[in-house]
């Protein structure tokens, strides 16, 4: 039977839509921070789903920060990156310690809800942000300004100045972690739900206390020193031994990024897939449970989302009227 051109270029531009990342992209590397981290986990899980269900090999790729794999999303060395949403806000602005604007910096999704503090030993005699005047605080994070800047803010919610502490550089937060553990620091910050604190713990006599926020941290205090933080409370349970009854930290939110030069049709197969396996990747990764499938569209996040990924947005019905004003914005 001949087939006509007509329905030749039908079978074509077909097949072209049902299967567009197949037809772009051949790798995705994933940027996360170092080995251990829970970004490094998360990003782990999201390659092993990508490859799985799209076919296109996938990996995670550690770096030191986020302020190093940031820049290598711009120019195309990388596919995709985990951001808190205060760090890449800075550096699709060019705020903070980067050399310019990132502004080709695209939302996927909001993917973990991060609560975050200092972590000491539990006989430190550090219970709050307030007795923290004279310690070594693992604070100065030259590959995250934005962590470097909410550490700041911790200090400053205990009516303190940088001036009053050691406020000493550190690696991130696996050499802050190390630090307590070998006694060069009194205290370093941490995502609480980290999986390594469980094991480190178990390794320190007397285990860990999570350092609630100062007596100055009222409402909105940390949102107008760092826009895109907030505060929480942590619970204590038996997973968290070191978070010692309910205790007010901090927390902020993580996004999945691309450039803007991701092809639309690209960033909406890695949206609706991330959408669709949502339930299975929360059960393989704990902190994923901090967001419900219904808000993987942050409302409001600190980068423009990608035209791919609002498409698929709108689709399941998550786009909202709130979500175009935010849009309109940049």
């Amino acid at each position: 039977m001949k087939i006509t051109p007509i329905l030749t270029a039908a079978a074509l531009s077909l097949l072209a839509f049902q299967t567009p990342a197949q037809a772009e992209l051949r790798n995705i590397t994933i940027g996360t921070n170092p080995s251990g981290s829970t970004f490094y986990s998360i990003g782990s899980a999201f390659a092993r789903l990508f490859q799985e269900e799209l076919g296109i090999r996938s990996t995670a790729q550690p770096f030191a920060g986020s302020s190093i794999y940031l820049p290598s999303i711009d120019v195309g060395d990388i596919t995709l990156g985990l951001s808190s949403t205060v760090d890449a806000g800075l550096a699709y602005t060019g705020s903070a310690g980067y050399p310019q604007e990132i502004n080709g910096l695209r939302t996927l999704a909001a993917v973990w809800r991060i609560p975050y503090a200092f972590i000491v030993r539990a006989d430190s005699g550090i219970v709050t942000a307030d007795d923290l005047r004279g310690r070594r605080i693992m604070g100065d994070m030259p590959t995250s300004q934005a962590l470097t800047q909410i550490n700041a803010a911790i200090v400053q919610s205990g009516g303190l100045e940088l001036s009053d502490v050691d406020f000493m550089r550190s690696g991130g937060l696996m050499d802050g972690i190390n630090a307590i553990v070998e006694g060069r620091a009194d205290a370093a910050p941490v995502a609480t739900s980290m999986p390594v604190l469980a094991e480190t713990q178990a390794s320190i006599p007397g285990g860990l206390r999570i350092v609630a926020n100062g007596s100055a941290a009222e409402e909105g205090f940390f949102a107008s020193r760092v826009p895109g933080v907030g505060m929480m409370t942590a619970q204590p349970n038996e997973r968290t031994p070191f978070v010692m009854g309910e205790t007010p930290i901090t927390v902020y939110d993580t996004l999945l990024v691309a450039d803007d030069s991701l092809s639309d049709d690209d960033a909406y197969q890695l949206t609706r897939t991330l959408y669709e396996h949502w339930a299975d990747l929360q059960q393989d990764v704990g902190p994923l449970r901090s967001v419900p499938q219904a808000e993987l569209a942050l409302p409001a996040p600190s980068v423009p989302y990608h035209p791919g990924a609002i498409r698929f947005y709108q689709e399941v019905g998550l786009w909202t009227e709130a979500h175009e004003a935010a849009q309109a914005r940049f």
